[in-house]
């Protein structure tokens, strides 16, 4: 049988595996498969199958709680996890998630465990390719486009701020709630930067975090919402959202989290769009928590990209207060 490695992470999978896994899951006859290039971890392939489109998401992420130290393996938690928040999705709001998502536990034939799901129509941009491949007013309905699906995406609420813990395989609250979470997670990526962080700095983080109060109405958080994590289709004269995927990151929280992804996106590749998007969403956003919203999500991005192993130079000479307080800057604005 034909073999082909299909991504680092996933490795070579050969034909008859792949014919196994949509057999086993009653998805027809397979008829092929093609590497996705896009997105950062290699974890999915395009499979085509006699009863259509899917996608193949496999070799799950590995887990770290709050007491460890290192990272190991818990094949259970993200699939499990992302599978639990498409439904939830998927049946509480109008948001187009990829369902039924389909979840084989073992590892008999892979290696690991697997999700195949419906591939969404539509095309898939980055920051880039939208500046180059869209003319000016379907850029402009495409930022419209992100705000309403998010608020669409909000309808999902819960009683509880909290996300699924590594031991449970479970939805846990926050003890601390929503806000606090975050402001625990902005502390753990100040120590994983090291001197990356200066002492004046982590100062300033815990002080935008000691101000950011309690929490307000609790709903559902992608934590990754971006144009490289959904599809795109136009249709009746203006673009909509066609497809969201990739839950690895969700949670129950405050809804503005997923403003700063997008929005800081757009004061960097085109600042006009910014407000466009903030409208359509259309929700009041409190001052305090967006600032300890944004400076949590480029703290993520800093503690990657200034590391030796994967330095960005575009970050090179720069501090961390003065190339974040300019998204804070520029977000306080449009609210």
């Amino acid at each position: 049988m034909p073999r082909r490695v299909y991504s680092e992470r996933l490795g070579e999978i050969g034909h008859d595996q792949f014919e196994a896994a949509v057999q086993r899951l009653g998805l027809g006859r397979f008829l092929g498969a093609e590497p996705i290039t896009s997105g950062l971890f290699g974890q999915n392939v395009f499979v085509t199958t006699s009863e259509g489109k899917f996608v193949l998401r496999g070799a799950p992420h590995w887990v770290k709680g709050a007491g460890d130290e290192e990272y190991y393996q818990e094949d259970r938690w993200q699939f499990t996890k992302e599978r639990y928040f498409a439904q939830q999705l998927h049946e509480h709001t109008n948001t187009p998630v990829p369902w039924p998502m389909l979840h084989d536990q073992s590892n008999d034939i892979f290696g690991w465990p697997y999700l195949i799901m419906p591939r969404m129509p539509g095309v898939s941009l980055d920051e880039r390719t939208v500046l180059r491949e869209l003319a000016p007013a379907d850029r402009r309905s495409v930022a419209a486009a992100l705000g309403r699906n998010l608020a669409e995406m909000q309808r999902l609420t819960s009683p509880i701020a909290g996300d699924f813990g590594v031991e449970s395989i479970a939805l846990e609250e926050y003890p601390e709630g929503a806000v606090g979470s975050i402001a625990r997670e902005a502390d753990t990526f100040v120590q994983a930067c090291g001197d990356r962080i200066t002492l004046d700095e982590a100062t300033w983080i815990a002080a935008a975090a000691a101000v950011a109060g309690g929490d307000g109405l609790i709903t559902y958080v992608h934590c990754d919402y971006k144009l490289g994590n959904l599809t795109l289709l136009h249709d009746g004269g203006e673009w909509r959202v066609s497809g969201l995927f990739d839950f690895h990151e969700a949670r129950f929280a405050d809804g503005a989290l997923d403003i700063v992804r997008v929005a800081c996106g757009y004061l960097d590749s085109e600042p006009d769009m910014a407000r466009i998007f903030l409208d359509a969403y259309g929700k009041g956003i409190d001052p305090a928590h967006l600032t300890l919203y944004v400076l949590n999500d480029r703290l993520k991005i800093w503690s990657w990209f200034t590391h030796p192993d994967h330095a960005d130079p575009r970050l090179k000479g720069l501090t961390f207060r003065r190339w974040a307080q300019r998204y804070i800057d520029g977000l306080l604005a449009l609210i």
